[in-house]
């Protein structure tokens, strides 16, 4: 039942979509700047939007990057509803696979406060990175 589906371009209505996806599960965040003009300009410039669909609805999604040396996987959500039917598991074994493909190691971020995902990366090989603390600097 689920399909999975690579996208380098997203048409308007395909990425509200997506948006909501992202605020129903809380990954949503103004000051990422998650417009749809900069996430088109990544996946112009080779990012790639893994798109899970159950039947022909929209279910889940996440957001690859690289840097010719890692492969980053940012946003992954699936709808609550939809939750713990392996879509999840699908789409992070996808985003594995391209990055064995190109020989990138695979790298996410997960909060803390995230057991259930942190669970499904631990158990798909993933490992904290002892040691390291993320920051960030947005705006000026």
């Amino acid at each position: 039942m689920i399909k999975l589906r690579h996208s380098q371009y997203l048409e308007p209505d395909v990425f509200a979509e997506i948006t909501e996806i992202w605020r129903q599960t809380g990954i949503s965040n103004p000051a990422r700047n998650d417009s749809l003009e900069a996430v088109q300009y990544n996946l112009d410039h080779g990012g790639t939007m893994l798109l899970a669909y159950w039947d022909d609805r929209l279910v889940g999604t996440t957001w690859l990057s690289h840097d010719f040396r890692r492969l980053y996987i940012h946003h992954m959500a699936v709808l609550p509803e939809f939750q713990n039917r392996g879509i999840g598991r699908s789409l992070l074994q996808e985003a594995v696979k391209i990055a064995d493909e190109f020989g990138y190691q695979a790298k996410l971020e997960v909060h803390r406060d995230n057991p259930a995902a942190r669970h499904l990366y631990r158990i798909s090989g993933f490992e904290d990175l002892e040691g390291y603390i993320t920051m960030i600097r947005r705006g000026g």
